[in-house]
C-alpha cells in the first residue's frame, strides 16, 4: 500500500516450493498457553455480548495526527469504541517517542469498550521504498531479497522486523507484498520479490511467518494480485486485463502460499479485474472477497481494506459511504488514512445501515469475532 498522497500468506506447499526446498531454520508455529486458546475459542460468546455499536467500532482503522495523541482523538476512540490505528512517517521520530504514543492509543483503546480489549496498531514497514520508521528493519528491500533467493534472508527479515515493531507496541507490518513485477506497467517493481510466482510464494512466506513469530500480524497484499495493473491504485483508477486463468494459476500462487504458511491478515486492493470481477474495485467487491479469497483460497483470517481515501474520492465522492460499501463487501478492517472523526461517522454510517437492514447483523457479528480473534492471538484481549 502506497499513500504519498494521503494522510498520511489451500494449496499443498508441495506445489508452491521448488522440489527439495527446506528451510534451515525453525519455523514451526509459536507454542500457545491453555488460557490462549481458551481465550480464542471463547470469543464468539464475547462478541455476542457486546453492542452493536462496540462490534461495528472493531473494524475501524484510522490515522492520527501527531507523535503523540490528542485530546480530542483519545476522545473519539473511547466514544465510538474505535479499534485501530495506522501509522506513517509523521508519526514517528524515535522509538521512545513511539512507545509512548502506541501506550496511549492502547490505553485509549482499552478505555473504549467492556472488553478492555487493545487497538491494532500497523504500519507500512515493507523495507525499501515503503518503511514508515526508517532506523528500524528490515535492512533489505522485497527486490533485494528476491534477488538475494533465500527463505532464510526473507524470514530472518521478517523476524527482526516483527521484534523491532513489538518492542515499540506496534502488532500490525502490512507487509509483505505478494505481487509480481509483472507487464505491462511494472507498477510494483520496487516493492515486489520479482516476477517469478514460485520464488516470490516462498519468500513472501518467509518473511510473513518471520514477522508472526514474535506475535506481530502480517498482512500480505494486495488481493487479488496488483502485478498486472495498468497503474498503482493510489495513482488513478487501475484496471487488470489479466485472464482469468493467469489471476488464478499465476498471480494467486503467493497468496495461495502465505495463507497455507498460516497469515494472518490479506489487505484487498483496489484495482478492477476486469476478466474476473467486473469493473468494480476489489476492495468494494463481495465476489473478490467472499468466492476468491474465502471460497476459492479458504483464508479465514481478517480481511483489511487498502486505504479507502482514494477509491472513494474516484468511485463515491464520499469516503463515509465507501466504508460502508466495504464492510457490506465482506471487509473486516475498513482502512483509513483520515482521522478518528472519519471513522467515526463511518462507523455511524454502518450503524444505520444494519438498523434499516442494508448490512446484516450476521456481517457486522462476523467481521468483530475474526478482529477479535486476532486481537486474542495479538495478546491484546
Amino acid at each position: 500500500m502506497r499513500m504519498k498522497r494521503w494522510l498520511g500468506f489451500v494449496l499443498g506447499g508441495a506445489l508452491l516450493l521448488a522440489p527439495g526446498a527446506q528451510a534451515a531454520y525453525d519455523r514451526s508455529p509459536v507454542e500457545r498457553s491453555p488460557e490462549r486458546i481458551a481465550k480464542r475459542a471463547s470469543v464468539g460468546g464475547v462478541v455476542e455480548a457486546m453492542t452493536l455499536r462496540e462490534k461495528i467500532g472493531q473494524l475501524m482503522m484510522f490515522g492520527v495526527s501527531g507523535q503523540s495523541l490528542s485530546g480530542a482523538e483519545h476522545d473519539l476512540i473511547v466514544r465510538h469504541h474505535l479499534g485501530g490505528v495506522i501509522l506513517f512517517s509523521h508519526n514517528y521520530a524515535d522509538r521512545t517517542q513511539l512507545e509512548n504514543l502506541t501506550r496511549q492509543i492502547q490505553a485509549a483503546a482499552r478505555s473504549g469498550n467492556g472488553l478492555k480489549a487493545g487497538a491494532l496498531i500497523s504500519v507500512d514497514q515493507e523495507g525499501g521504498v515503503v518503511k514508515r520508521f526508517p532506523d528500524m528493519p528490515p535492512r533489505y528491500s522485497a527486490p533485494e531479497m528476491g534477488r538475494i533467493g533465500k527463505e532464510s534472508v526473507a524470514f530472518d527479515q521478517g523476524r527482526a522486523t516483527g521484534r523491532a515493531l513489538r518492542a515499540a507496541g506496534v502488532n500490525i507490518d502490512l507487509a509483505p507484498v505478494a505481487d509480481l513485477d509483472l507487464p505491462p506497467s511494472h507498477v510494483m517493481q520496487s516493492r515486489s520479490f520479482g516476477d517469478n510466482r514460485y520464488a516470490v510464494a516462498r519468500l513472501a512466506t518467509s518473511f510473513a511467518q518471520g514477522l508472526q513469530r514474535p506475535n506481530v500480524a502480517a498482512a500480505a497484499k494486495h488481493f487479488p494480485g496488483l502485478g498486472g495493473a495498468t497503474q498503482n491504485s493510489d495513482d488513478g483508477p487501475t484496471y487488470v486485463y489479466r485472464s482469468r486463468q493467469e489471476l488464478r494459476t499465476i498471480d494467486a500462487i503467493p497468496f495461495k502460499r502465505v495463507i497455507a504458511g498460516g497469515i494472518k491478515m490479506m489487505m484487498i486492493g483496489h484495482a478492477m479485474y476486469v476478466n474476473d470481477g467486473g469493473r468494480k474495485p476489489a476492495s468494494l467487491s463481495r465476489y473478490i472477497t467472499t468466492k476468491r479469497l474465502r471460497q476459492g483460497l479458504g483464508f479465514k483470517g481478517v480481511a483489511i481494506s487498502d486505504a479507502l481515501e482514494p477509491v472513494a474520492f474516484r468511485f463515491d465522492g464520499d469516503v463515509v459511504k465507501t466504508c460502508k460499501r466495504t464492510v457490506q463487501a465482506g471487509m473486516d478492517v475498513a482502512l483509513l488514512t483520515s482521522g478518528p472523526t472519519v471513522a467515526a461517522q463511518c462507523a455511524q454510517r454502518i450503524y444505520r445501515a444494519v438498523r434499516n437492514g442494508t448490512i446484516s447483523k450476521n456481517r457486522i457479528d462476523q467481521a468483530a469475532t475474526r478482529v477479535l480473534k486476532l486481537k486474542a492471538w495479538l495478546e491484546i484481549l
